[in-house]
């Protein structure tokens, strides 16, 4: 039957058929009966009709039938003529079949693989070592001359998206020589979508093709959704226009592992053999207890390759716990001066995610220029001594030396002696450090004891206080200097004056003590611990209970409490622009004992750079730092403010910088104090949208020369690399919710056998053909009605 309407399709001069498509004629009414009137008219006319005739003349039954056909016939004819019987033709065509690929930033990830066997299937698909999984979704769809792009063509309409931050129609196949074009253009897809809205893109795509759903949906992702709804819950969408969902999960299911180094800490200008403390953190996701090493590495000035460099330090650590950075240092001695980049890394272990967060690359400058100091005292007692001696070998000093009690032929008997304190402040102000021991106050006029505070507070010079029993620092109270020294002179006394016996003692090394550079006797802070330990005790110190707000205690009095708690040995305090220090002790000297001039001249060298390194490198007054220099939308980012001079530090315990963004108004956010100290505030802003953005401190404090600033970048996409695993259990969910299956890219044999077949789906219909009132209709009519009559004339039945 579907022939011969085929046939009178044709003759009608319906449209043929399209490539991929089919028609489906079919004969309608459009002035239908209700079937059972229908019905019972057919019925009662072919009784009517078989009951006369058999009646009726001596003609055979087998004409006499024959004639009632005719009669039927005609009955028939009219129920069809009455009806309004039109032709309807209905168009059908192949339906949809989607492929999705995951083109967002995470699929640009190389997974390291712990089963051998799955490394190796895919390393044969791709004939790469290590495939990203953008690179596998390619390889797997050229694969065997795409072959499955062909198979599915052949029945289907196939569409290629992308989908990342939405779906992208890549290239559609309609016919084989489609093929060559999509893959083509799959090819040159990168990895660079901001986020992934798997769930948003599979919506958009039963969106689009609403009126003709797919077949099905190929999904190849790793599954993350980043933004928006989920994959399963778009699944249950898909379910419900019975559309199912196979998924090529990319990646590996286990999750990530990575280290990373972040926080660099370390001084930009430096000196000689200085030690010099590379401080980070490291933050480790799948390596918790696991030893891993840190190297500290010297890049090659005279090489153009950035990776060609010399290793220097290197230490041994337990990758702290998921989320818990680890505090590491490293130390180093420079021997050479410049512009040194150094390069501090951890390596890289099996599987981890990436290499490149694995280094921080930082440029210090090193110096080696002779430092102009100035020693003064009083007596030539046994610290004054092995100082002058000292510092007249070591070849980064530049010494003068003025010993008050002298006799004035010995400026001319010794190169290094003065025969006066500098009276002009100019003389004055060309040294970087003088060191003030035992010296009567007296002997220096109100004038060069002004221009010693302004050495200090404005030229930003260094000045050391070294204790003695006859004038310092008691003699000093009520003078210019007092200002300067880190003590409170009200209580100070010296414990011998009143015959109180000092029992020897060693000094007790605060926080900030083995921290600060000035006691690192050793390489790192554990093993100049253990030098301090063993170093000779001293036998005298100058008791002062109570220190300045602004001073920081580096070493006290082991067993003696004063009213600020132990009493402090070693002490130093910002003064302006410069630093101050306070030696409660006369006897440092004692340190050679043990060691030779080992750990008595690094103590001294170590504390005149310190003093000295405000005035040569300029001190900031204030720093602005962040952890990252690029963050990723949604990260959070950590922002701190550091005074080198805690003087300067706000004592309401918070400080608040502006954030600024081009194209945006800046906002305000308060930095809150760091427990345990009182120079270091610390905050967050929780999340910025993309772009490049400086960070400014406001007042108060009210800082001389320009504000600080920091800068830092946000880029998309926002969590990509946060959750890079595959996420498996969700593309299993999503295909069981809809009616599919899920695959791995090495185990897809069964995938087009898996498949729905494929049912043709209607397009549209053509405009009805009237069949009841043509020409041929009427003739038949005519035919049939004519030929009974001739019929019955014979038979003489008329």
């Amino acid at each position: 039957m579907e022939w011969l309407l085929l046939k009178i399709a044709d003759r009608l001069g319906v449209e043929p058929a399209r490539a991929g498509e089919a028609i489906v004629p079919q004969i309608r009414f459009e002035q239908p009966w209700s079937q059972a009137v229908c019905g019972f008219i057919v019925l009662a006319s072919v009784a009517l009709i078989v009951w006369l005739y058999r009646r009726e003349g001596n003609a055979s039954f087998l004409y006499k039938m024959g004639l009632a056909t005719l009669r039927i016939t005609l009955v028939l004819l009219t129920l069809f003529m009455l009806s309004e019987a039109v032709l309807s033709v209905e168009r059908t065509g192949l339906p949809y079949f989607v492929v999705m690929v995951d083109d967002s930033a995470s699929t640009h990830v190389a997974d390291q693989y712990a089963n051998p066997k799955t490394k190796t299937a895919l390393t044969d698909l791709t004939k790469k070592p290590e495939p990203s999984r953008l690179e596998v979704a390619k390889a797997w769809l050229e694969r065997d001359d795409a072959q499955t792009l062909r198979e599915l063509q052949k029945q289907n309409k196939v569409r290629l998206y992308l989908v990342s931050s939405s779906a992208r129609m890549l290239a559609e196949v309609d016919q084989a020589d489609d093929v060559q074009p999509a893959i083509e253009k799959l090819r040159k897809v990168e990895a660079i979508g901001g986020q992934t809205q798997l769930g948003e893109g599979v919506r958009q795509v039963l969106t689009e093709l609403r009126g003709a759903p797919p077949s099905a949906i190929l999904l190849l992702s790793d599954g993350q959704t980043t933004e928006g709804l989920g994959l399963a819950k778009a699944a249950e969408l898909a379910a419900r226009k019975g559309v199912p969902l196979y998924t090529i999960g990319l990646g590996d299911p286990e999750p990530a592992r990575d280290l990373e180094l972040t926080e660099l800490l370390v001084d930009e200008v430096v000196f000689v053999d200085d030690l010099v403390r590379f401080q980070a953190k490291l933050l480790s996701r799948g390596f918790a207890g696991q030893e891993v090493v840190i190297r500290l590495k010297e890049r090659d000035r005279t090489s153009n390759d950035p990776l060609s460099a010399r290793e220097l330090e290197s230490i041994r650590v337990k990758a702290p716990p998921d989320g818990q950075p680890l505090r590491v240092e490293l130390g180093h001695r420079p021997k050479e001066t410049g512009d040194v980049t150094y390069v501090l890394e951890v390596d890289p272990r099996p599987r981890e995610l990436q290499a490149d967060n694995n280094r921080i690359v930082r440029t210090v400058n090193v110096r080696k220029e002779k430092l102009k100091v100035l020693l003064v005292d009083g007596e030539p007692r046994y610290e004054y001594r092995y100082l002058k001696n000292y510092l007249e070998r070591e070849e980064t000093i530049d010494l003068s030396v003025l010993l008050i009690s002298s006799d004035p032929e010995y400026s001319e008997q010794d190169r290094f002696a003065l025969p006066t304190f500098p009276a002009a402040k100019e003389d004055l102000f060309a040294y970087d450090v003088v060191l003030l021991g035992d010296a009567d106050p007296s002997y220096l006029s109100v004038s060069q004891m002004q221009n010693l505070v302004e050495f200090v507070t404005e030229k930003g010079g260094g000045l050391m206080f070294m204790a003695g029993a006859g004038f310092n620092p008691l003699h000093y109270k009520a003078t210019p200097l007092e200002v300067l020294l880190p003590i409170e002179l009200a209580d100070a006394r010296d414990p011998t004056a009143v015959g109180n016996a000092i029992t020897a003692f060693r000094p007790e090394l605060t926080g900030e003590g083995r921290a600060s550079p000035i006691f690192r006797f050793g390489d790192d802070e554990a093993s100049s611990t253990q030098i301090w330990q063993n170093l000779p005790e001293l036998y005298w110190y100058l008791e002062a209970p109570r220190k300045k707000p602004a001073a920081v205690a580096l070493a006290e009095h082991p067993t003696q409490i004063g009213s600020d708690g132990k009493l402090p040995i070693f002490l130093y305090q910002f003064v302006g622009s410069g630093k101050t220090m306070f030696s409660a002790v006369d006897d440092t000297w004692r340190w050679r004992f043990r060691g030779g001039d080992r750990y008595f001249d690094r103590y001294w060298i170590q504390t005149i750079r310190f003093l000295a390194r405000t005035k040569l490198t300029g001190q900031k007054q204030a720093e602005i730092e962040t952890d990252r220099r690029r963050y990723q939308r949604n990260q959070p980012i950590q922002i701190r403010v550091r005074f080198p001079n805690p003087a300067l530090a706000p004592t309401r315990g918070e400080v608040v910088v502006q954030i600024e963004r081009k194209g945006q108004g800046p906002r305000k956010l308060t930095l809150k104090q760091a427990p345990g100290t009182r120079n270091l505030f610390e905050g967050a802003l929780a999340q910025a949208s993309e772009g490049e953005y400086e960070v400014r401190l406001l007042p108060p404090p009210v800082l001389v020369g320009p504000a600080p600033l920091a800068t830092f970048r946000v880029d998309a996409p926002a969590g990509e690399m946060e959750r890079v695993q595959m996420n498996e259990a969700e593309l299993i969910r999503a295909s069981t919710t809809s009616g599919g299956k899920f695959y791995t890219p090495e185990n897809t044999s069964s995938l087009l056998k898996d498949l729905p077949k494929p049912q043709k789906v209607p397009l549209d219909t053509d405009p009805p053909i009237p069949l009841w009132n043509t020409w041929p209709i009427l003739a038949l009519f005519l035919t049939v009605i004519g030929a009974e009559w001739v019929l019955r004339k014979r038979k003489q039945m008329v």
